[in-house]
């Protein structure tokens, strides 16, 4: 996301005009940085834009000074406020934090006024892409950042690259592929935490005795049905079809897709499985059905859904449950091998930098340490950097999690999360929902075929085709 907006300021104006046109349809009703809350470490009471920071006589005047855009707003900005400090306290160089519930929107419009951050925390892989083919960012190297391959997994680096130049790094992570369940289960049938898909569906026909029900769905909150989905289509197609996919580049009349959704239907539409049937699933939502494996009188046995279950679980659901004793995860089960070594899905965001100045490449460079990383932890924010210390971490639940993410050969973004507009949620969601409750979907070809092939001509006009 940052800049490169005075050397080729015309051209920038042009592509910047258009991402701003291409923002989500939200109407700010008073000016974006009125909309941000903001946190000041002892700047000057006029800090001018980035691109106005490196001349001479303003570093002169005004001293030397960081702004930090963020799409953390409210209580959510007190996670950042420890790294900040301690910059500051190993640098000397005071930053100002900005936060923005209008992320979006408020960024492009300034980015469209020229009146840029230093450097910004950004949500998705595709936001800052954009602004990195418009000449607007910095990349890593040229801001003196070592090399990441040292310190992450290849799967983050990839996550910050933009046609083969780094300009992002990660600095929160979060995994949405694992299953939650209670060892106690599983001991009591001695069986092992499964590794394929196959050995959890060995699992579940072994606990689907007299009647009992072993895997709760929450269909009626259709977005962890999109989840089960985008696992199943990662381990089963791979990641770079999984990227075409919610890229709009790879139809979803593919093979592919016909695949996935039908593997999805054998496990979660599957009657001697889920709890109280296809229909009871529809209805249940994402806590109630935690509660079925997690409550008191508990009816069920594993869960899918990501590292934030856990923390519902033991913070609202069940106080009581002792972590990696009462409740723990495993990851989401392998398929095809090939594409099943440590993949996660999940979202994260991104440091980006639109300024080149000293202390724009300071900040960058402690993004990536250890000592920026651990200080993330005691906020309870996951980093994937390797040199992590997950002991940092309160929640046991949370340590695992991190160890996930830090092992992940494969990470991509939830799928819904990138597309444009209602595509992703609600319309795909609806989609995985609409098969969920109709067994007759996937044991008719024609009937899904034509499900898909509503569904893409929808795609082919939110991606503008």
């Amino acid at each position: 996301m940052f800049r490169k907006f005075i050397a080729s300021r015309g051209a920038a104006v042009v592509v910047v005009g258009i991402l701003v046109a291409a923002c989500s349809g939200s109407t700010a009703t008073a000016s974006p940085t009125a909309q941000a809350t903001q946190v000041a470490s002892g700047l000057p009471s006029t800090a001018p834009s980035a691109a106005a920071s490196t001349a001479p006589s303003a570093a002169a005047s005004a001293g030397e000074y960081l702004t930090l855009l963020t799409d953390w707003s409210g209580s959510d900005q007190s996670l950042i406020q420890p790294v900040v400090t301690e910059f500051t306290k190993e640098t000397g160089i005071p930053v100002q934090v900005e936060g923005s519930a209008d992320f979006d929107t408020v960024l492009r419009t300034r980015v469209a006024a020229g009146d840029l951050p230093m450097v910004a925390i950004v949500p998705r892989p595709g936001f800052f892409a954009d602004f990195a083919r418009a000449g607007l960012l910095k990349s890593l190297d040229s801001l003196g950042v070592p090399d990441l391959a040292t310190n992450y997994q290849q799967a983050w680096v990839d996550l910050g690259t933009v046609d083969g130049k780094q300009y992002a790094i990660t600095v929160k992570a979060n995994s949405k592929s694992q299953i939650w369940y209670k060892p106690a289960d599983l001991t009591a049938i001695g069986a092992q935490v499964p590794a394929t898909m196959d050995e959890f569906k060995a699992i579940l026909t072994k606990m689907a005795t007299g009647g009992h029900k072993p895997l709760a769905v929450s269909g009626k909150d259709i977005w962890t049905v999109g989840d089960w989905f985008e696992n199943i289509y990662l381990r089963t197609a791979g990641p770079q079809k999984y990227q075409d996919l919610f890229a709009g580049k790879l139809p979803f009349t593919d093979a592919s897709v016909v695949n996935a959704l039908t593997i999805m239907d054998g496990i979660i539409g599957n009657e001697a499985w889920i709890y109280g049937g296809r229909s009871i699933a529809l209805s249940t939502g994402f806590g109630d059905a935690l509660a079925l494996v997690f409550g008191t009188g508990a009816k069920s046995n594993f869960y899918m859904e990501g590292g934030f279950a856990g923390t519902t679980v033991t913070q609202t659901v069940n106080t009581k449950l002792k972590e990696g004793t009462d409740i723990n995860f495993f990851p989401f089960p392998a398929i095809d091998p090939q594409y099943s070594q440590n993949a996660v899905v999940g979202g994260g965001d991104f440091a980006i930098a639109f300024s080149d100045n000293d202390a724009t490449k300071k900040f960058m460079t402690f993004l990536t340490t250890a000592t920026a990383a651990n200080i993330w932890a005691t906020q309870s924010v996951i980093s994937p950097n390797k040199d992590l210390d997950v002991t940092k971490f309160a929640s046991l639940d949370v340590q695992n999690e991190a160890k996930q993410l830090q092992a992940a050969q494969t990470f991509v973004f939830d799928g819904t999360d990138v597309m444009p507009g209602t595509l992703g949620d609600p319309d795909w969601n609806t989609l995985c929902q609409t098969v969920l409750g109709d067994a007759s979907i996937v044991q008719d070809p024609a009937k899904l075929n034509s499900l898909l092939s509503d569904f893409q001509k929808d795609a082919d006009t939110q991606f503008g085709h």
